[in-house]
């Protein structure tokens, strides 16, 4: 299961997000920001979201996120889709800017199997935006409904 990956690779538009997000916010972090002062990077996330993001946010290493970002832009996901063997599942954000349906069009070019489903209320982080909608969107892909 794709869950609105980055198909932002080599030669193609930039990953939606700036890299000055999730480093400005991994350092307030570390000096104790609280939800409330998460609640500019994640205006949309619950409270008891961005609590649980101010309380773990600090754990993450600049190192890691640096080199998860660059790969946004350096791994080439249209490389892998031929290669895939199994069912694979596209989940895409109604209000992401991450997956476009040009993109999915393209996707499934490259990989004619390849199901879709879209989960229309929500951002990137699908399951955060809309928990039911992110269930609803496997169907029966895993082998039973979710719920």
């Amino acid at each position: 299961v794709l869950v609105d990956p980055p198909v932002s690779g080599p030669g193609r538009r930039a990953y939606p997000a700036q890299l000055p997000w999730y480093i400005d916010s991994i350092r307030l972090a570390r000096q104790g920001i609280d939800a409330e002062g998460m609640r500019r990077f994640c205006p949309t996330w619950t409270e008891d979201q961005l609590r649980l993001r101010a309380q773990w946010l600090h754990t993450c290493d600049e190192r890691a996120i640096l080199a998860s970002f660059n790969g946004f832009h350096e791994d080439d996901i249209h490389a892998d889709l031929p290669q895939v063997e199994v069912p694979a599942l596209l989940m895409t954000a109604g209000r992401g800017d991450v997956i476009r349906e040009e993109d999915v069009q393209e996707m499934r070019k490259l990989l004619p199997a390849l199901l879709v489903a879209h989960v229309a209320n929500a951002g990137h982080m699908i399951p955060w935006d809309d928990e039911s909608g992110f269930y609803r969107a496997f169907g029966d892909f895993l082998g039973a409904a979710l719920n």
